[in-house]
């Protein structure tokens, strides 16, 4: 049997022309491909949490780690010290963030629960991971809580969780966490609570148009007796509100602030090398 050997012939194309001839030379899978990277380096560009972006309210850090930083939220909180953990690079959820920052967004938790405990209160955190397809920036909401409100707190979410989207799903609704990031499949939207240093719970979104990004604000909006407004839109706050309370929760935080000791060692270390350096001379 004869042997067919078959020509072809290799033209080079642009991104833009690549992606308007890529159902006919790539298929349509890869003229999906090459739009889903373009929406990922848009939302690179646009992102106002990356450490490194001219859009970042630089204004509102309080402290900045090795691989995060902790942020007064820029829109009027459901309390004066709503805080943000946000990771410094460009990262869609929690369960995919490398184990080092996932550990570091810890130490965040750990002071928050200890400067609150000092104010006689309980607080909550929570991650909103919805639409990950279109690569957010993920960040951990946390909110301090009288102790009796954080005591009823899992009750409320626990409840408003099994009511949710509906009665069918293919996953469980309410997933007790234990190790989130083992438990939640990477590349599925979810919502993520914890209740100060406790287990929490999770679920997987199925469908965000009966799972609204307001879910955990309007639960906590609730229990404490807010009016809607303070739960169903986010706008940015006056600058000046904003800045008024970083400065309020820098000094709170002050004395909890595990970044400073960073700080310090790194000074040590280099002060060690230049002595090192002078000595050999």
């Amino acid at each position: 049997m004869g042997r067919f050997v078959v020509l072809i012939e290799f033209k080079e194309f642009s991104m833009d022309e690549w992606s308007e001839k890529g159902c006919a030379y790539g298929g349509a899978l890869g003229a999906e491909r090459i739009q889903k990277h373009k929406r990922i380096e848009r939302s690179f560009d646009d992102c106002s949490r990356c450490i490194d972006s001219s859009r970042l309210a630089k204004h509102n850090i309080i402290a900045v780690g090795i691989n995060t930083y902790l942020a007064v939220v820029e829109w009027d909180g459901l309390d004066d010290e709503h805080l943000i953990i946000v990771p410094t690079q460009h990262c869609s959820s929690s369960i995919q963030l490398d184990e080092n920052v996932w550990d570091e967004m810890r130490l965040w938790r750990k002071g928050l629960v200890a400067l609150w405990k000092e104010q006689n209160r309980d607080c909550i955190f929570f991650e909103m991971s919805r639409h990950v397809d279109s690569n957010p920036h993920v960040y951990i909401e946390c909110v301090p809580l009288e102790q009796e409100i954080g005591d009823m707190a899992p009750i409320y979410f626990k409840k408003a969780i099994n009511e949710c989207e509906g009665e069918y799903m293919d996953n469980k609704k309410l997933i007790e966490t234990k190790d989130l990031r083992r438990q939640i499949p990477k590349g599925f939207s979810y919502f993520a609570v914890d209740f100060g240093l406790s287990n929490g719970y999770a679920h997987v979104i199925e469908s965000h148009d009966h799972f609204p990004a307001t879910f955990a604000t309007e639960i906590i909006a609730g229990m404490l007796d807010l009016p809607p407004k303070k739960w169903r839109k986010r706008e940015t706050d006056e600058m000046s509100k904003q800045k008024s309370r970083a400065e309020k929760f820098k000094q709170l935080w002050e004395p909890y602030d595990w970044t400073k000791r960073l700080k310090n060692s790194e000074a040590t270390s280099s002060a060690g090398s230049s002595s090192s350096s002078s000595s050999k001379r």
